[in-house]
C-alpha cells in the first residue's frame, strides 16, 4: 500500500523513494504474489523512473552471470525461466555464445515447459544475432520435419519469420515453408506458415513479389474464409511496405476477387488494400485496371474514392478479421 501510494505521488522524488523501497518489501513479504504485483506497479510508471532503474545495472557481463548460472540447475521449470528472461535480454546480448548453446540444447529437453521457453529465447536471439540466426535454422527445419504432431509445429514455424540476415538463409526458410503449407492443409497450418511466409519476404524485400503471387492465389481458390482473411490482412502489409512491387496482374487478381467473392467482409477488405495502392505508384487508371470491365471499373473506383474520403477521417478503422 506506502508503495502504491508513493508511486501515485506527482513528485518524482516521492516515486524514486518508493522505488527504492522495493527490495526491503521483497525481504520483508517474499511472497510471489506481491512480488508480481509490485513489478506490474514498476511496469506502470514513467520512462524516467525506468530509465533510472536500467542504470543500476552497472554491469551487464555480472547480471547476466548471476542469471545464466541457474541454467545449470536441476529445476526444468527454474531453467525455463532463465530462458525466458535471457530471451527477454536478446537486444542487450544479442551474441552470447553461452546464451545460445543453452538454447539449442532446451530444445531438446524432454520437459514442454522447458522446450516452449526455449521456442521463445530462440525467436528473440533468431532476430538480433545472424549467427544464431544461421547456427539455429538448421536445429529448427530438423525439429519441424521431426514433429507430427501439428500442434508442436504451430510454436516452431514462427521462428522463420527471423531467418531473414542473408539470402541464403532467407531462401531454405522460404523453401521449408513451402513444404510445410503443402504437407499441412489444415486452417491453422496454413495461416500460422503463411504468415510467417509474409513476415520473413517482407524484411528480407527479395521475394515480395513472390509473396504476393502465393497469397493472391490462397484468396482465389481456398475456400476457407479464415485462410482469406489471412491473405488479405498480409497482402495489406505488404501494400503499405512496398507499394512498388506490384504488378498489374496483381492489382487485376485482386480487382476480380473482390468484384467475385460473395463475402461483403472480405470485399471491404480487399478494397481497403486498393485504398493504400492507390495513393501509390502502383495503380493508375489506364494501366492497373484497364482489363476490367468498364462497368466494374466505375465500381471499384467509386468505393476506393470514399475509402480514401473515409480514411482521412480519425474515427474510421477498417477491420478485415
Amino acid at each position: 500500500m506506502e508503495v502504491d501510494k508513493g508511486l501515485r505521488y506527482g513528485k518524482l522524488g516521492e516515486q524514486c523513494e518508493a522505488v527504492v523501497r522495493f527490495p526491503r518489501l521483497f525481504q520483508k513479504y517474499p511472497f510471489p504474489i506481491l512480488i508480481n504485483s509490485a513489478f506490474l506497479k514498476l511496469a506502470d510508471v514513467n520512462n524516467f523512473l525506468r530509465l533510472c532503474v536500467l542504470k543500476k545495472i552497472l554491469n551487464v557481463d555480472e547480471f547476466v552471470k548471476r542469471v545464466f548460472s541457474v541454467i545449470h540447475s536441476n529445476d526444468p521449470v527454474a531453467r525455463a525461466i532463465t530462458l525466458r528472461m535471457l530471451g527477454s535480454m536478446a537486444s542487450v546480448i544479442p551474441e552470447r555464445k553461452n546464451a545460445h548453446h543453452s538454447i539449442r540444447q532446451s530444445l531438446d529437453s524432454h520437459d514442454n515447459v522447458e522446450v516452449e521457453a526455449a521456442i521463445f529465447a530462440a525467436a528473440n536471439f533468431s532476430a538480433q544475432s545472424k549467427d544464431f540466426a544461421a547456427g539455429i535454422c538448421n536445429k529448427i527445419s530438423e525439429m519441424i520435419q521431426g514433429l507430427a504432431t501439428p500442434v508442436d509445429l504451430l510454436k516452431l514455424i514462427p521462428i522463420l519469420q527471423h531467418m531473414h540476415h542473408d539470402a541464403s538463409l532467407a531462401s531454405s526458410s522460404r523453401q521449408l515453408l513451402q513444404q510445410l503449407v503443402t504437407s499441412y492443409p489444415s486452417t491453422k497450418m496454413v495461416i500460422v506458415t503463411l504468415h510467417t511466409f509474409t513476415l520473413l519476404a517482407a524484411s528480407s524485400l527479395v521475394d515480395i513479389p513472390k509473396q504476393i503471387q502465393l497469397l493472391l492465389q490462397y484468396l482465389k481458390n481456398d475456400p476457407r474464409k479464415a485462410v482469406k482473411r489471412l491473405a488479405i490482412q498480409d497482402l495489406k502489409l505488404l501494400a503499405n511496405k512496398t507499394p512498388h512491387t506490384w504488378s498489374r496482374e496483381n492489382i487485376q487478381a485482386l480487382c476480380e476477387s473482390a468484384l467475385h467473392t460473395p463475402y461483403d467482409s472480405l470485399k471491404l477488405g480487399m478494397l481497403s488494400v486498393l485504398s493504400v495502392l492507390s495513393g501509390t505508384i502502383a495503380i493508375n487508371s489506364t494501366s492497373a485496371l484497364l482489363q476490367v470491365r468498364k462497368q466494374d471499373q466505375l465500381i471499384i473506383f467509386g468505393i476506393l474514392d470514399a475509402l480514401t474520403c473515409l480514411s482521412t477521417d480519425n474515427q474510421f478503422h477498417l477491420n478485415i478479421l
